[in-house]
């Protein structure tokens, strides 16, 4: 990460934990800088925050609709944080990936990539409500503690976009079967939960699956990268790409 783009989340999380969203708010120095450096490097000190998450088991409906509720109250603490930061993951990005992917992949994956990244030019949800996202909110990012979430975090792709993109990128994570189609029970847990704590506005229904495809898109594409593409020092582990394909495949059929 460019040492520039700290402070934006580091602020970004001081704001969120300032309107009771858990996460690692940034713990000021003597100074009251948050952001220091320690030999040689950016440094800061954040919160530890207690829970586990459910990484490796199904979730609960209990655990789902936690979640649901807390991604929109998340959503509306963020709408009034000053910084804007564009997603650096979204369409360009896409297209610019895909095309650097085309040598690496199989003539049906290329063909899969190229007619997805059509349909996705021709949706017209780029009007819908829009603010802070998390944008990698999987399973591993979320700690509980007993009857309740103690812990939202890595919020380093965290930047401007679609509300309903973010809890597309949820729904995928949280709700997707192993051959990649949805759990409707637990989806719909999701949906109920979010929306009772923000109201969708008009057409935002309607995107719904093309946000679903365009998601699984994005980390089909995220993880191919990955594999390809490795980056020196980089300590994430390199998932499954077949896994967001087959998600892909599925919405692609409406499931």
């Amino acid at each position: 990460m460019p040492s520039h783009e700290i402070p934006y989340f580091l602020d970004l999380t001081d704001w969120l934990g300032r309107a009771n969203i858990p996460c690692p708010r940034p713990i000021p120095a003597r100074d009251g800088h948050t952001l220091k450096t320690l030999c040689g490097k950016p440094a800061a000190i954040v919160q530890r925050l207690p829970g586990h998450s459910v990484e490796g088991r199904n979730p609960t409906a209990e655990e789902i609709t936690l979640l649901g509720r807390l991604l929109a109250r998340m959503h509306r603490a963020g709408q009034d944080f000053p910084v804007h930061r564009p997603n650096p993951a979204g369409p360009q990005w896409w297209r610019e990936t895909a095309q650097r992917l085309r040598a690496h992949l199989c003539r049906d994956d290329v063909a899969l990539m190229q007619d997805e990244l059509r349909e996705q030019g021709q949706n017209a949800c780029q009007h819908l409500p829009q603010g802070v996202i998390h944008a990698d909110l999987f399973p591993d990012n979320v700690l509980f503690s007993a009857d309740r979430i103690t812990g939202v975090i890595d919020f380093y792709y965290a930047c401007d976009d679609l509300w309903l993109y973010d809890l597309a990128i949820v729904a995928n994570a949280w709700c997707s079967r192993p051959d990649g189609s949805l759990d409707s029970t637990l989806s719909q847990t999701l949906w109920e939960a979010y929306t009772s704590e923000r109201p969708l506005v008009a057409g935002e229904e309607a995107c719904w699956f093309p946000l679903l495809r365009a998601a699984a898109l994005r980390f089909w594409l995220l993880r191919l990268d990955a594999q390809h593409f490795p980056r020196a020092g980089d300590l994430t582990q390199c998932k499954d790409p077949a896994e967001y394909q087959r998600i892909l495949l599925a919405r692609r059929e409406g499931c």
